[in-house]
């Protein structure tokens, strides 16, 4: 129970901070753009696929 406690609280100490963080750009139908713009933040790529099947 012990570990459970510790990911709550450190959950709860950390969602202030998390809650002033922006929130992801999303970019669709523009991988040009997508991997421009991850280059210049020097963040990764999400690359959210699926099939109706």
């Amino acid at each position: 129970m012990q570990p459970l406690r510790s990911l709550l609280l450190a959950t709860l100490l950390a969602a202030p901070a998390l809650a002033g963080a922006a929130g992801p750009e999303w970019i669709s139908d523009d991988w040009p753009k997508a991997l421009a713009e991850a280059r210049a933040r020097q963040v990764p790529v999400f690359v959210d696929t699926w099939a109706p099947w």
